[in-house]
């Protein structure tokens, strides 16, 4: 009896599925009881393709109308009462919207001339051969009985009976479903290893001299919140925290990062770190163009295997943006595989608070809500969060604190500061000038257009410019330019500040809030002593009108009160706790009804079900459209024509939907749809160079890329 079209038998299949389960059960922490009830889902999951129709279907590809799972079901509840069992069979393929669909047209078929199309299908059910496979694997022999199941439905469907079901049976349920869909799509795929993070993974961190905050973080059986300086072993201390953890118990690790860049350098560095790759996985919006990147293709292997495997519940160490995990929230498809991912997992977030406020208080509630429910741990770091801040991780989180002691605060002496009453153009004369000292130049910029300008405008050979404005196929090589070596000129934008493990000799940056130039000033002097009376931080505080766009003007001035009272000193790290608390007023995290409506969200959500609503609001966060500039279409339809997709879509250049619709009114945009694509793709009427990215409306005309 076949399972698939490629000769695989049920026996076979049914094999693969519990090999996956065998390992399931070393990666996650679930009673017996559950194990043994998703052993039998295993057993009974495709039971229904022992039908001459579905066989007929595989061996011939016949047009089968039917679902399988149903059949499977109904035998399965002449094997058991546990409802979870036979709704994560019934469900493992289909939601129990599409299920209460599938059996209202089995009902009033028109295509056989029977009563009930369900009743034809378990007629034509070689119950003698299912007998038999039951029985290998260790169950009585019985009569199998025809039994309605659209009751199991019904329950999971109706609003007014989702009310009555238990917190404890909904669980069941999500985790039974979940853990089903994860071995049958795992043994589908070939991937019958659910690997696991081992002690001798962390051996890298025995040759650390650990500080004292690394060593606190290590022994810390708790959840953990680091307060330390950038570039004072934060991430180290987050391993040692985790490994410390993993000896007690298995988990999937979520490391959580900001940004694009700091997530693809990190999964480079863990994955030199672990010495290997197939413990590591990164997601975030663009991932699918950076994997081939990072990791080697292996024989056999297709960039499409590769983007998967990264999704599926393999890697057991995946670094990701936060969104990541809060889609779950929403009931996103899928959201019961990702809450079984979570279910007694370890989160690491790196500085957790430089997001808008309603997103930090987003993730708030859910890490509160996960530790509640499904028994996750966090560690969270950061160099710069205000105290209010931290006194509500402590609380609503319930972390121990670990801070550097004096010493070692005192110690550091990496930066000192100047002002400059001025624009950043106006200063390029003083950055030349440390170029030609053979210094390593930093610019941050706070808009695309600035940063693109200044780099137009300084002479040097050695030089790189990052931003968002780059499609992803420039963003990757910059990148890596970045990792392989450092250019004597980096110009940037806000990408820049957060976990990105570069080191210059001066930095010149426009104004931003507090919190940002202490991460721009952390990728100056990372590990390094300032013995002479240099300056290496300089600050321009001109307040332009776009950067009143960007941060809150209030938050910027008090920034420059602060920085002035230590302005040609030496930076204290002892102080800057100090000055972060003077620059931010504090607010309540219940201050509105977020987190009883974000609470309400995530406890309203059963499985087998659609949230399209909640969804559509998980979505509509995200601030950019895809575009291609025009120049690029002639190479774009190439590669569509060569069949290289992925490649392809390396050439879109995102935008925010403010300017999206500001060109369409302006009738930049044009649509176009390539042969072999199937997607109607927006053309953009302007300039794009791989050395500057997407250039302004005013420039779209010139031949050069004066700005």
């Amino acid at each position: 009896m076949l399972a698939k079209s490629d000769g695989t038998t049920l026996k076979e299949h049914t094999n693969d599925l519990l090999k996956v389960f065998e390992s399931l059960k070393e990666a996650f922490y679930f009673d017996d009881p559950f194990w043994q009830d998703l052993k039998i889902s295993i057993i009974f999951h495709d039971i229904g393709k022992a039908t001459s129709g579905f066989q007929e279907f595989l061996k011939n590809d016949k047009r089968y109308g039917f679902r399988h799972e149903i059949l499977s079901a109904i035998v399965a509840k002449n094997y058991t009462e546990k409802e979870e069992i036979i709704n994560a069979i019934l469900a493992h393929h289909k939601n129990f919207v599409k299920v209460k669909e599938l059996l209202k047209e089995y009902e009033n078929n028109k295509k056989y001339q029977v009563d009930r199309w369900v009743d034809k299908e378990f007629n034509e059910l070689d119950k003698k051969w299912v007998k038999k496979f039951l029985r290998f694997y260790g169950f009585e022999l019985k009569d199998i009985k025809l039994y309605n199941i659209e009751e199991n439905v019904k329950k999971w469907t109706s609003k007014r009976r989702l009310k009555n079901i238990g917190e404890k049976e909904k669980f069941r349920n999500i985790f039974l479903s979940a853990g089903l869909s994860i071995c049958d799509h795992n043994a589908s795929a070939g991937i019958l290893d659910i690997l696991n993070i081992k002690e001798e993974n962390f051996n890298f961190l025995n040759s650390i001299n650990f500080y004292a905050h690394q060593e606190s973080s290590f022994k810390c059986n708790k959840n953990g919140l680091l307060i330390a300086p950038t570039g004072a072993g934060k991430t180290e201390s987050a391993l040692a925290w985790l490994k410390n953890q993993i000896q007690k118990r298995q988990g999937r690790v979520f490391y959580i990062l900001p940004f694009t860049a700091s997530i693809n350098a990190m999964a480079k560095r863990m994955i030199n770190e672990f010495e290997n790759e197939n413990l590591i996985g990164f997601l975030h919006g663009k991932a699918k163009f950076f994997i081939n990147e990072i990791f080697e293709s292996k024989d056999g292997v297709s960039l499409k295997e590769l983007i998967d495997i990264n999704k599926k519940i393999i890697k057991p160490f995946k670094i990701v943006t936060p969104f990541q995990i809060l889609k779950w929230a929403f009931g996103v498809k899928g959201f019961e595989k990702g809450l079984f991912e979570l279910k007694g997992s370890y989160l690491i977030f790196d500085e957790i608070h430089i997001y808008d406020k309603e997103l930090y208080k987003k993730i708030i509630f859910f890490i509160e809500w996960l530790m509640e429910k499904l028994d996750v741990k966090i560690f969270i770091m950061s160099a710069t969060i205000p105290t209010f801040i931290q006194k509500q991780i402590q609380n609503v989180l319930n972390t121990q604190l670990i801070l550097p002691d004096e010493k070692f605060l005192y110690k550091i002496k990496r930066h000192r500061i100047k002002l400059l009453n001025s624009s950043i153009e106006e200063n390029l004369n003083k950055i030349e000038s440390f170029l030609k000292d053979d210094k390593k130049v930093l610019i941050v910029c706070n808009t695309v257009a600035k940063a693109q300008k200044i780099f137009q405008n300084i002479d040097c050979k050695d030089k790189v410019l990052l931003h968002s404005a780059f499609n992803v196929r420039d963003r990757i090589k910059k990148e890596q330019q970045l990792l392989d070596f450092s250019p004597k000129l980096l110009i940037g934008t806000q990408a820049i500040e957060v976990s990105l493990d570069i080191d210059y000799d001066v930095i010149i940056t426009e104004i931003a809030p507090l919190d940002a130039l202490l991460q721009r000033f952390g990728r100056v002097y990372r590990k390094r002593e300032l013995k002479s009376k240099d300056t290496n931080c300089f600050v321009t505080t001109k307040i332009e009108k776009e950067h009143k766009l960007i941060y809150d003007e209030k938050i910027l001035l008090k920034t420059i009160e602060e920085l002035k009272k230590c302005e040609g000193n030496i930076l204290k790290e002892n102080s800057i706790q100090k000055m972060l608390d003077n620059v931010y007023e504090a607010f309540d995290l219940n201050e509105d009804d977020l987190r009883e409506n974000f609470r309400k969200l995530l406890d309203n959500l059963y499985p087998f079900n659609e949230y399209e609503d909640s969804e559509e609001e998980f979505f509509s966060q995200f601030d950019g459209i895809e575009v291609l500039p025009f120049e690029l279409e002639d190479e774009f339809i190439k590669l569509i024509d060569n069949q290289q997709y992925i490649e392809a879509e390396k050439l879109f250049v995102s935008i925010t939907k403010r300017k999206f619709a500001q060109y369409k009114n302006k009738g930049m945009i044009n649509y176009f749809q390539p042969n072999n694509y199937g997607k109607i793709i927006p053309i953009l009427d302007l300039k794009y160079s791989d050395e500057l990215g997407l250039l302004k409306e005013e420039e779209k005309n010139f031949n050069g890329f004066v700005l």
